[in-house]
Order: structure tokens, then C-alpha cells, then sequence
């Protein structure tokens, strides 16, 4: 069960993801909110075509500047032979994992990717995942000196990595999603929570999640703005709560 703090990250982070209106857009908003969500100190974003050994298409830092240009080539030098680099690039396994779970400090303070990028930025711990969505790969890297993340924020950004795929995805695709949401797919079994909605308020729910207006919803179901707001009423009442923030925040919880 998440705790009440890491269901409002989440929905930070969720909700960060979805103003974003365009790729370029999305790594702006979204890397503050994931340095909120698990207390890092900085945050990488490296977009790179998905075939193994392809060179960073664009490279995006919070705060700004993080990398120069020695630094970003010194990084690309020393992807090969860095575990948590190679397990993030395409090819790799890309979900959240810390340093620590693939390197000893050690072996970490020995290396080149610690001499010339780590250690003049100040890094000691880092957490990393990758999304490949519509031929586009995306490594995010979230860093910290001294204490090391913890597994309770390893296991939010695994959480959450789903969720951002889905809007990856839309964005790179250049198209609205397909309103799934945080609904269930078919053929899997409802979480608790869903089994309480009927099929067109798990809809509406999902197209919250995906960030889109009442007037937006009610043009994607075919029905009227008045329409989804008295769908959401009954989901409200089902759920137990008030506002759209809480119901995602109840489908959080069920996560």
C-alpha cells in the first residue's frame, strides 16, 4: 500500500506529465516533479533512437546548466563500461534500479564514469529507468550525493513508469491517447476500486487520468460536458471522495 506522501508524488508527477503538450515539453515539466517525488537532487533526461549504440538525439538537464559539453561527451565515453548506463541504453532492461543494486562504491569511485562526470557534479547515488515507446528511447537518471535512494523510491518510479510510457508514447506519436488511462486492460483482473465503476466511468476516470478537460471528454465519448460531470459525481460517491485528485488518488492507493 503507498503511503499518503507517495500517492501525492505520484499524482504530482502523473499530473506534471500530462500539461505537458508537446516531447519537448514533457521532459521540462516532468524532471522537477520527479526530483520532488524521491528528494534527488538533480535529474538527466536522454532521448536516443532505439537501436543499440545509438547516439543521444537530445539531452535534457534539471537544473540547468548540469551537463556542458565535456561533460555529455565524457558520459557518452564511458556508457560501455558504466552497469547502470548499459542497463538503461537500448538493449537494456531499462526498469528503475539504483547504482548501488548493480555497483559497489568501490568499484563506482574507481571508474571513469565517477572521474569525469559523477564526481564534478557532486554525484554519489543515482536511479535510473528507460521507456522505448513509437521507436524513441528515453533514459531518465535521478541523482543525489550521500544517502542512497531508498526502495520505497525505487518502487514509486516503478509504479509510475507505466504511466509515463503511456504518455510518451502519445506525445512521440504526435497523437491524443486512447483513453485507457489507469483503467484496467482487458483480459486483467480489476483492481480494487475499479470493480465499483461501471465501464463508462472507468472510461471517464481513465480520460482524467490522461489529463483531458470535461469538454475534451465529452467530445472523445460522444456525449456533453454536463454528462461526464455527472459521471464523475457517481464516481466520486463510489470512491468516497470529492474532487478528481482524490479519486486518483484512491486509484493510487489500489496500485
Amino acid at each position: 500500500m503507498a503511503t499518503r506522501s507517495g500517492v501525492r508524488a505520484a499524482l504530482a508527477t502523473v499530473e506534471a506529465a500530462d500539461a505537458a503538450t508537446s516531447l519537448t515539453d514533457l521532459p521540462v515539466r516532468l524532471l522537477p516533479a520527479l526530483i520532488d517525488a524521491v528528494a534527488a537532487e538533480s535529474a538527466l533526461w536522454t532521448e536516443l533512437d532505439a537501436v543499440a549504440g545509438a547516439p543521444p538525439k537530445r539531452v535534457v538537464c534539471h537544473p540547468e546548466p548540469l551537463l556542458d559539453g565535456v561533460g555529455a561527451a565524457a558520459l557518452e565515453r564511458h556508457v560501455p563500461e558504466f552497469p547502470l548506463t548499459r542497463h538503461t541504453r537500448p538493449g537494456g532492461a531499462g526498469t528503475p534500479v539504483r547504482r548501488s543494486d548493480l555497483q559497489s562504491m568501490a568499484s563506482f569511485r574507481s571508474s571513469g564514469m565517477y572521474a569525469e562526470v559523477a564526481r564534478v557534479l557532486g554525484v554519489d547515488q543515482m536511479m535510473a529507468m528507460a521507456m522505448t515507446e513509437n521507436g524513441l528511447h528515453v533514459c531518465v537518471a535521478l541523482n543525489r550525493a550521500h544517502h542512497d535512494f531508498s526502495a520505497a523510491e525505487v518502487d514509486l518510479l516503478r509504479q509510475l513508469r507505466p504511466l509515463l510510457a503511456r504518455r510518451l508514447a502519445r506525445l512521440a506519436a504526435g497523437r491524443p491517447g486512447a483513453g485507457q488511462g489507469l483503467m484496467p486492460r482487458p483480459g486483467r483482473r480489476a483492481r480494487p476500486g475499479h470493480a465499483r465503476l461501471t465501464v463508462r466511468q472507468q472510461q471517464v476516470l481513465g480520460l482524467v487520468a490522461d489529463g483531458l478537460t470535461d469538454a475534451a471528454i465529452a467530445h472523445r465519448l460522444g456525449c456533453s460536458p454536463r454528462t461526464v460531470d455527472k459521471h464523475l459525481e457517481h464516481v466520486y460517491r463510489r470512491l468516497g471522495v470529492s474532487c478528481r485528485t482524490a479519486a486518483m488518488a484512491a486509484v493510487f492507493e489500489a496500485l
